[in-house]
């Protein structure tokens, strides 16, 4: 493209320094100033360590073509720029125009909350599939399109990788992309210009990225930024039970709302009857026709959704995957289908292993999610119970606090005979890295009010520890965020080592 065309797709810009080369034709977009090339437009992005302004004189030893920076900044001298009020949102604009507006021909589905994101936007993509719509998705599993899938640093990628991912989407013969949309990338204006045809909200809670956010009030207040990329008239599917989201969802004028749950006003009432053996059985009532894509409609009636999942988040979460695939064109069918035979989702409630003892592994990175699988597993048979916590690092002492506060809750009611914790030293990144406040306020919290807690450093000790006391018919739990996310293979590893053969659902990408 010319440098023209990209300029004229910003808003607020200015030229800077040198004259500016509009006929000249850029090469690339670039962030990074170690991945500039000779005829690229550089972006110099204020990141939340790193400073892309520090890296101008770089870019342009490299040969940028010009640069965009932030007005007050200083522009090298001879180089041809542009200034603008935020380069993220800059970005976003640059690589919207770069890719070819691919959202603007792909209908989009938007997923945010505080949990549940990922679990809803994996059901959606099963049913999508069983529904004949060719879909991908954007978030914490990947990018996804048909086989293709590609890791991603962040839940919702960069600006460039995410318009990148819905042109090659676009391409592949995709009608409809479905992310997750997090608090940070409302924030960092990742998601700029992007616009939801269709929306989920999974819930709200406190405590939840309080070391970037500051308050509970400033992640309310970014979350709410979420309501500024629905297209006004988009359905709007929700947990009806969250009263936060409730009352937020009211207060909001433009959208049609598809409330989900078990009161008398919602829109899609959900009944769940016992157990059903490894799954849950799910009464799904539309009680009110619901709004699709296509400008048609969901007709009123009650059907049933067999669900290999457990536990009471997951039941929610697929509930709301169902009533949004319905309002992205699947049919009842196609739903009951797809989500009877879905793999496991991964450390989802997921049974890692089922042989002489069980081994369930879970992502609780919030005390909700923390009763939800202790009332799993006080109804799973088991002899004895095993619990290895991996602690939730960089993300604060007050959550980690209050996670270590409601297992030491539900260990009065599910004794254990094992508690070991671990800042799994050797299986996580920096990023994820355990802090020594965050480790004492765990310990402490639950040493107060469990006897016999054990501390190891490294994941593969903590959990070889609970696997070794583990005897017949005995129960293990494996409980923690990122910190637990290689608690799988540990598993593995050691049944290998002593010549038990792994027997569960290891899930597959979903």
């Amino acid at each position: 493209m010319k440098l023209a065309d990209l300029v004229a797709a910003l808003s607020g810009a200015q030229p800077a320094g040198a004259a500016l080369p509009y006929d000249e034709v850029v090469r690339g977009v670039v962030a990074d100033s170690r991945q500039v090339r000779p005829g690229d437009l550089f972006v110099a992005v204020r990141g939340t360590h790193v400073d892309g302004h520090r890296f101008l004189a770089e870019a342009v030893a490299r040969g940028a073509l010009a640069i965009v920076l932030e007005a007050g900044s200083e522009v090298p001298d001879g180089t041809p720029a542009l200034t603008v009020p935020n380069t993220r949102v800059a970005l976003a604009e640059l690589s919207a125009a770069w890719y070819g507006r691919p959202a603007d021909r792909l209908a989009l589905v938007g997923i945010t909350g505080t949990i549940g994101k990922t679990s809803v936007l994996s059901i959606l993509d099963v049913i999508l599939a069983r529904a004949g719509i060719p879909a991908g998705t954007i978030g914490s599993l990947g990018i996804r399109f048909g086989d293709t899938v590609h890791a991603t640093r962040l839940t919702t990628p960069d600006a460039l990788t995410l318009h990148r991912a819905l042109a090659q989407m676009l391409a592949g013969g995709a009608r409809l992309a479905a992310m997750e949309v997090t608090s940070h990338a409302l924030v960092q204006h990742r998601v700029h210009g992007l616009r939801f045809r269709l929306g989920v909200f999974t819930n709200l809670t406190l405590l939840e990225h309080l070391e970037y956010h500051g308050s509970f009030r400033r992640y309310v207040e970014a979350k709410l930024r979420y309501f500024d990329h629905l297209e006004k008239g988009a359905p709007l599917v929700y947990a009806a039970g969250d009263r936060l989201v409730q009352t937020i969802v009211r207060d909001r004028r433009g959208v049609r709302p598809v409330g989900c749950g078990p009161g008398g006003t919602v829109s899609v009432r959900v009944g769940r009857p016992a157990p059903e053996a490894g799954g849950s059985r799910v009464i799904f009532t539309v009680r009110r026709p619901l709004p699709r894509l296509d400008g048609g409609s969901v007709a009123p009636g009650t059907f049933t959704l067999d669900l290999p999942l457990l536990g009471r988040p997951y039941v929610r979460n697929a509930t709301l995957a169902a009533a949004a695939a319905l309002c992205a064109g699947a049919e009842v069918e196609h739903v009951q289908a797809a989500v009877a035979s879905m793999p496991p989702p991964r450390r989802r409630m997921q049974i890692l292993h089922r042989g002489r003892f069980t081994v369930l592994d879970d992502t609780v990175a919030h005390p909700d999610a923390i009763s939800a699988v202790f009332e799993v597993a006080a109804r799973l048979p088991h002899r004895r119970l095993h619990v290895v916590y991996a602690i939730r690092g960089r993300r604060g002492i007050e959550i980690n606090r209050r996670d270590a506060e409601a297992i030491a809750i539900w260990l009065r009611r599910v004794p254990a005979a094992t508690v070991v914790v671990t800042a799994s030293e050797e299986a996580t990144d920096a990023a994820n890295w355990v802090q020594a406040e965050e480790e004492d306020a765990v310990l402490h919290e639950l040493r107060r009010c469990v006897p016999g807690v054990e501390y190891r450093p490294r994941l593969d000790d903590a959990i070889g520890l609970a696997l070794g006391r583990a005897g017949r018919r005995d129960l293990v739990l494996l409980l923690g965020a990122q910190g637990m996310d290689g608690g799988a293979d540990v598993v593995a590893r050691w049944l290998q080592r002593h010549g038990e053969a792994v027997s569960g659902e290891r899930g597959g990408g979903h």
